[in-house]
């Protein structure tokens, strides 16, 4: 009884593979982006890389798990075209369950000097919008903060 949860960066696909088999029941990965670039202008991954978090992510949908995205985000970046436009073709490729919106807790100003350094970014089109949109292209996608015990996973 119970839901098994893992909170992880998804850098360990094989270690991942041992975890469902042992009676892992969901995980949240955390992202700030889903552009390679940004993604690791912010992590600084060492030890793993991108396609390692891609990796496990494909790993846990195909072994029927609950699978969410903490998406670090932050208006001004994350409701970029060029940001807005990868977001709908990684779920398009990667049907998570769940996306978290949360908070990114860094100085905005600093992450938006940083993220300009790896990549372009248009003028946003606003939080609100960006979240119409995703709903309206992804209706099964759910939404929403903490992880869902696994009686709620189809609700």
């Amino acid at each position: 009884r119970g839901t098994i949860n893992l909170n992880t960066n998804g850098s360990r696909p094989e270690a991942l593979k041992r975890l469902i088999d042992a009676g892992l029941d969901s995980i949240r990965i955390s992202m700030n982006s889903v552009r390679e670039d940004c993604y690791q202008a912010y992590f600084r991954p060492k030890g793993y890389r991108f396609a390692d978090v891609l990796k496990s992510i494909d790993l846990a949908l195909e072994r029927d798990i609950f699978v969410a995205v903490n998406y670090l985000n932050c208006p001004g970046f994350s409701d970029t075209p060029q940001e807005q436009k990868a977001l709908h073709r990684f779920l398009k490729q990667h049907r998570i369950h769940m996306i978290q919106w949360r908070n990114l807790n860094f100085d905005p100003l600093r992450y938006f000097k940083i993220m300009d350094g790896v990549a372009q970014h248009g003028r946003p089109i606003g939080m609100q919008r960006l979240l119409e949109d995703i709903r309206k292209e992804f209706p099964n996608l759910k939404h929403g903060y903490f992880n869902p015990p696994k009686e709620k996973f189809g609700n």
